[in-house]
């Protein structure tokens, strides 16, 4: 017996391999699952993986918001982990092709705006402390006799964790959300449609689905 499941957190398909033959959950007359490469395909597994992200961010800053004022240091490290995920959306690696910010917020300059003040953060704050949120300044401690007695230092630091900032991150993510799932959807149809052009024979050739189990020993 095998299980497997799609990486949508709120829609999950679960795949039975059973005695009678194969179940798929919402879809009771399944007879098998086939794999179908195409460029089409490989983005859409690709916005699926963005997609499960930004959920991830969403629920998240629901849950960010609950931490009490009493754990400030819980507080801003989750705040830095959702900034760092959601922009991973965006950024380039050897896995997934990352999400265009032009596209994703076409027509709407302040929303780009925002995308570009928020990934200064991340950039110069949250991931490189380049000290661009900070002034820091070093002092000589003086006695009664003008005598050096200790070296302080002060730092101050600009908030990003006030309401404000809070909410233009949330109203980030949620776009971002609703774009993947809109592109998503368009091109799931698409896909649906090309597989109705084959032949019943050539679907009949496709190769039964399969997903390999990661391992660590993938890692570099």
């Amino acid at each position: 017996m095998s299980a497997a499941e799609t990486n949508q957190p709120s829609e999950q398909v679960g795949l039975l391999k059973a005695e009678a033959g194969l179940h798929v959950d919402g879809y009771p007359n399944a007879k098998r699952v086939v794999k179908w490469d195409s460029k089409k395909t490989e983005r859409l597994a690709v916005l699926r993986v963005h997609e499960s992200s930004l959920r991830f961010c969403q629920a998240a800053m629901q849950e960010f918001l609950k931490i009490s004022p009493e754990l400030p240091i819980a507080s801003y490290a989750a705040l830095i982990g959702i900034v760092a995920k959601y922009f991973s959306c965006f950024g380039k690696n050897l896995a997934n092709g990352p999400l265009s910010p032009d596209k994703v917020f076409k027509g709407m300059p302040e929303a780009k705006e925002c995308f570009v003040y928020w990934k200064k953060i991340r950039d110069s704050h949250f991931i490189h402390e380049e000290g661009v949120l900070n002034e820091r300044v070093t002092g000589i401690v003086l006695g009664e006799n003008e005598e050096a007695v200790d070296v302080v230092n002060l730092s101050v630091t600009a908030s990003v964790s006030d309401f404000e900032h809070q909410q233009l991150l949330y109203n980030l993510i949620s776009h971002t959300l609703a774009h993947v799932i809109d592109d998503s959807e368009a091109l799931r149809q698409s896909i649906l449609e090309d597989a109705g052009k084959l032949s019943a024979e050539d679907r009949k050739n496709l190769a039964d689905l399969r997903i390999d189990i990661p391992s660590r020993e993938r890692l570099p």
